[in-house]
């Protein structure tokens, strides 16, 4: 096209061998006279890779290639199209040929496009290169035991809007705050400190204190998350009314109280439960058992097994869903393998597991996603949906981390006969004779 273009009206008079053997020698006299724009705009391309280099180290290895070839898209824009030594070398061209104009576009669009184009090719992509074990039957062995050591929150503060990640200098900042609360929380008590006021709560602090907090953020796929939740963008929970319709809810609006009997107290009180319908689902801030789980595979189960409560859950592989669904804590678990994935769709749960940090109903429906992505990290990602509580879906993302060799998971001391519940039962009671007396 550019031939005839220089020859006259595209598609007309076509060129005889002389007019191309012409037409050869004048673009190897350009392309001679412009070698220099050539290899410049090559190395623009690989100083561009250097010093882009440094600064993506510090915002993940999942950010690397776009804004590698963000900045050589800007930098060959500013450098090639406004080169002082090509414009020299196309302007004198053009005195010698009148069609030059058309030259000067097209060359330095095909010059530019070339580089781009290599820089493309040379870009960093995200590691894939995990070659990861498998069993003796063949499926990704995810075996082992895990743990979840973030003190990311499942949602995220209202003062962050959508911002969705940290720099690693506020997640130092936010460490270092965390590390000092904790390091307080573990002094001894003052022998002197006065007694809670008349009226007051009282708190569960000395337990707080023995557990500890987490004081660490554990980056998922090279990003520091400031929530668990990444759908919706803000990484809230998107309730489809203020007051969330679970069964406790109902219960309310049918005269019950929170204290009128042992079905109106949270699954978790009662030890038939952890905190949320699932092993990791949501998470305290605490650290202790609840944050660890153990994989245990073979050729048609896979266990998942929660540490607090002691909360095994059986997953049958390439299997349906029981009929009729019936329902019981923990749900229904199925699962298959997608890849390296594990996937594993969860539903019958019951409405009584839902819970103050994460509300459900019997509709509740959960799909996990095992993904290994080192010998020591599983990133595990939660599909949450819910039509009688949520607008729509949810999808958070954690990483469980191998645990360190010789650890182990131990039996949950959450017993049966819990006595703490009839005491805050019977607490209820006599609650209600003093307000009776007092009438």
């Amino acid at each position: 096209e550019h031939l005839h273009g220089m020859q006259g009206v595209r598609g007309s008079n076509p060129l005889s061998s002389t007019t191309y053997k012409m037409k050869f020698a004048y673009l190897k006299k350009l392309f001679l006279e412009t070698k220099e724009l050539f290899t410049s705009q090559i190395f623009i391309a690989l100083i561009s890779l250097l010093q882009v280099s440094y600064v993506v180290k510090e915002l993940g290895p999942e950010k690397y290639g776009v804004i590698t070839l963000f900045i050589t898209f800007i930098s060959l824009f500013f450098r090639g199209l406004h080169s002082k030594n090509s414009d020299v070398a196309l302007l004198a061209l053009k005195k010698q040929d009148k069609n030059m104009s058309v030259v000067n576009f097209k060359i330095k669009a095909f010059i530019f496009i070339s580089c781009l184009a290599f820089t493309v090719v040379g870009l960093p992509q995200v590691e894939t290169s995990y070659s990861v074990p498998v069993t003796e039957f063949g499926d990704p062995d995810l075996q082992g035991v895990w743990t979840d050591q973030s003190m990311t929150p499942l949602e995220r503060p209202d003062s962050l809007g959508l911002k969705s990640t940290y720099t690693p200098q506020e997640i130092r900042d936010l460490e270092q705050a965390r590390q000092a609360a904790t390091e307080r929380a573990q002094e001894p008590l003052r022998a002197d400190r006065s007694p809670p006021p008349i009226g007051g709560t009282i708190t569960q602090q000395s337990d707080v204190n023995f557990n500890g907090l987490v004081t660490s953020f554990v980056p998922v796929l090279g990003e520091y998350l400031t929530s668990r939740i990444v759908q919706p963008d803000d990484g809230r929970l998107p309730y489809l009314e203020e007051n969330p319709q679970d069964i406790f809810a109902l219960r309310a609006n049918s005269g019950f109280t929170r204290f009128d009997g042992p079905e109106n107290r949270p699954a978790n009180e009662r030890c038939l439960g952890v905190p949320g319908q699932l092993p990791l689902i949501v998470q305290l801030p605490l650290d202790g058992p609840w944050r660890n789980m153990q994989i245990v595979q073979n050729e048609n189960y896979v266990m998942i097994y929660g540490e607090y409560h002691t909360s095994p859950r059986i997953v049958r592989l390439n299997s349906q869903h029981l009929e009729p669904a019936f329902p019981k804590f923990f749900g229904d678990s199925i699962g298959f393998w997608d890849g390296n994935t594990l996937v594993v769709h969860t539903t019958s749960f019951r409405p009584e597991q839902s819970n103050r940090r994460l509300r459900s109903s019997e509709r509740l429906e959960v799909i996990e996603r095992y993904t290994p992505v080192s010998d020591s990290e599983i990133v595990l990602e939660f599909e949450i949906t819910d039509p009688k509580i949520y607008s729509e879906v949810i999808k958070s993302r954690i990483t469980l981390q191998r645990m360190a060799s010789g650890q182990r998971l131990y039996e949950s001391g959450c017993h049966e006969g819990n006595y703490s519940l009839p005491s805050i039962l019977a607490g209820a009671r006599r609650q209600e004779i003093e307000l009776r007396l007092t009438r």
